[in-house]
């Protein structure tokens, strides 16, 4: 078993490279995360995450450059121009919030995917590895870019708790007391879309929306404090990364798609056996007031 722990290890600077990525960016999506949920806006850590395409695309166009600040730039443009597209459909009343979001990020999406195979077909963007990651590949330009994004958002987050935590709780009360909540809506956008083009190329898409989704509704379950929530989200997400990059080198398989089943089995247990709100405490103590 020791063996098995240590050898990865040894066999060269990916894995320790890979460790480190793939936890840092887990814990900044795992704290931007408890936000969107508080929020009832998970969704939209989707819709952000795959709008990214087409500012990268952009990006590429107007400067021909990928470097990581332009792909930075352009994500983050078309990212806001999608929230603010999405919040606007939102407020017509025939329309849904999920309905919008459905709307606006796949037709993104799929704006990006055709510049790409038209326009701009000399980019060499990987789509594959920006959907799926390449966790055990991680190039310098990959590794740099998340540990400069990484604490940059933590630090910010860090700075605006206050303002963050009161318009996701109570909105019209975060206005009434001058918090600027729009501002402050659009600040937690640019901060997930800014994490999730950081987190492309080192674990993709889907374990970028992954971990922004899972690891706070599972600590939902888990907490009905603010900082004890963000505390188990951090734990969910970081041994979610840990036990699916074993498990991926062990079965020679995806370490995104390992680490995205770990995740959703770890809320699996917690949705079973939370001890507050777990489904099959809760059935016991239902049967212990009936007995008595």
């Amino acid at each position: 078993m020791i063996t098995w722990l240590v050898d990865p290890w040894m066999w060269g600077d990916w894995m320790w490279r890979g460790m480190l990525t793939v936890n840092l960016v887990a814990i900044a999506c795992a704290v931007l995360g408890v936000f969107l949920y508080l929020r009832r806006m998970s969704l939209l850590a989707d819709a952000l995450a795959h709008v990214a395409l087409p500012g990268i695309v952009a990006a590429f166009l107007v400067s021909g450059s990928l470097d990581g600040p332009v792909m930075l730039a352009g994500a983050v443009v078309v990212g806001l121009l999608a929230a603010g597209s999405i919040e606007t459909l939102s407020r017509r009343p025939n329309i849904r919030s999920d309905a919008a979001i459905g709307i606006v990020f796949t037709s993104f999406f799929a704006l990006g995917v055709i510049l790409l195979s038209t326009v701009v077909r000399d980019a060499h963007i990987d789509t594959h590895c920006l959907i799926f990651g390449d966790v055990l590949g991680i190039s310098d330009r990959a590794l740099w870019l998340v540990l400069t994004v990484v604490p940059v958002v933590l630090g910010l987050v860090a700075i605006f708790y206050r303002w963050l935590t009161a318009s996701s709780f109570d909105p019209r009360f975060a206005a009434a007391v001058g918090i600027p909540v729009v501002a402050v809506n659009y600040g937690l956008m640019t901060a997930v879309t800014v994490t999730a083009v950081a987190g492309f190329e080192a674990v993709g898409a889907i374990l970028v929306i992954a971990l922004i989704i899972v690891p706070a509704a599972t600590a939902h379950l888990l907490a009905d404090r603010l900082v004890t929530m963000i505390a188990w989200s951090i734990v969910h997400a970081i041994v979610s990364c840990w036990v699916g990059l074993y498990l991926a080198i062990a079965i020679n398989t995806s370490a995104a798609g390992a680490i995205v089943v770990v995740g959703g089995a770890l809320y699996l247990l917690a949705f079973l056996f939370a001890p507050r709100h777990g489904r099959v405490v809760g059935m016991w103590r239902t049967r212990s007031r009936r007995e008595a």
